[in-house]
């Protein structure tokens, strides 16, 4: 197995459901004066070590994130080195993708958690369709409403960045299997055992065949269809490997995805210092007869 990782970051915006009840997406909300919540999750899968940043969103939003975000951002810990003389000649962009959920599934399984293995399974295809070399090896999943010292994460790169086991954040005790919105990561295996996960345990439309039916007949109740759309983290990804997983409890954490929770953050001692401006974004690629973004 070769001893380079391409690790995959997914940021999940697609069926994103707040309390917040505001025509303004959520993830565009402050949590530091001139940084939102995306920026956050950009900057902590940059921050992981991440070669690529896919963000599942549907096209009522992607316009949104692309204007917002851009379409590359800097590997922070490349962006400059004091020791380097042309410090400038190995920077690292990372490019940003935008996948929105397949219309099959929508209103069938698209909840909070699907966006996150729908974006994974996009990685997947078009990297496998452009060349089975640049297949991701491993994924780091961030959550914009989730707070915590995304800095921290620069120090666990290497387990992070490991092919022999997971990796996941936790506050007491509790990590994305409690619901929560901490940062971890998954293989391809574990995808596809949560995938079969998710269609086994969701409900149809139509009741299983009674005794005398070879086919099924009989519709569900409209509001007892597809259960999968209101399935949380933890029928989601119950069935990741936590095998030798790699586990490490931040400090503080706030999940911002309720007003409460939201106020709870801001009122706080905790704060997520914004990373200089150009580490953030937006960065647009150059196009043909323009001139390239100045220093």
């Amino acid at each position: 197995m070769s001893g380079h990782t391409h690790l995959a970051g997914i940021i999940p915006v697609a069926n994103l459901d707040t309390d917040f009840d505001l025509d303004v997406p959520p993830f565009l909300l402050p949590i530091e004066r001139g940084f939102t919540a995306i920026q956050k999750s950009v900057f902590e899968c940059a921050m992981a070590g991440c070669q690529t940043i896919w963000i599942a969103a549907n096209d009522d939003l992607a316009p949104i994130v692309r204007k917002h975000i851009g379409e590359w951002v800097y590997d922070p810990v490349h962006y400059k080195r004091d020791l380097t003389k042309f410090y400038r000649e190995v920077r690292k962009e990372i490019p940003i993708y935008y996948a929105p959920i397949h219309p099959k599934d929508r209103d069938k399984r698209d909840s909070y958690g699907w966006s996150v293995l729908y974006g994974m399974y996009s990685a997947w295809l078009v990297s496998y369709k452009i060349s089975k070399w640049v297949v991701p090896d491993k994924y780091f999943i961030s959550f914009p409403m989730g707070m915590y010292d995304i800095y921290n994460l620069r120090g666990h790169r290497k387990e992070i960045l490991s092919q022999k086991s997971n990796f996941f954040l936790t506050h007491d005790g509790k990590s994305v299997k409690n619901n929560e919105h901490l940062a971890f990561t998954m293989f391809g295996e574990d995808f596809k055992k949560c995938r079969r996960a998710v269609n086994r345990k969701t409900t149809r439309e139509y009741l299983p065949p009674g005794p005398d039916e070879e086919i099924p007949s009989r519709k569900r109740p409209i509001e007892e269809r597809w259960s999968a759309r209101f399935f949380g983290f933890n029928d989601i990804f119950e069935e990741i490997d936590e095998t030798n997983a790699s586990k490490v409890e931040v400090e503080w954490y706030h999940n911002i995805s309720t007003w409460e929770g939201y106020r709870t953050y801001l009122g706080s001692e905790h704060v997520i210092e914004k990373p200089y401006k150009r580490l953030t974004g937006p960065h647009q690629h150059a196009k043909m007869c323009m001139e390239v973004e100045e220093e």
